[in-house]
């Protein structure tokens, strides 16, 4: 049951990460007029893909036992 809230956690914080590292850059050159719509469900997806893989990554180092 720890180990659930962990990866929940996680999870949650490096979607947020990933959220936040994206809001850098400069969209607006991509944005289609009358398009910001599919662009924020992109942007959504997006960071959910990257904040997935980089939790995967994270967890699945922490348990690696040398």
């Amino acid at each position: 049951m720890s180990y659930d809230i962990v990866k929940f956690i996680v999870i949650l914080g490096s979607i947020l990460m990933t959220m936040y590292g994206l809001s850098c850059f400069n969209y607006e050159h991509f944005i289609l007029k009358g398009k910001v719509k599919q662009f924020y469900l992109t942007y959504i997806i997006v960071s959910l893909a990257i904040g997935y893989m980089l939790a995967s990554f994270i967890l699945d180092f922490m348990t690696i036992h040398f």
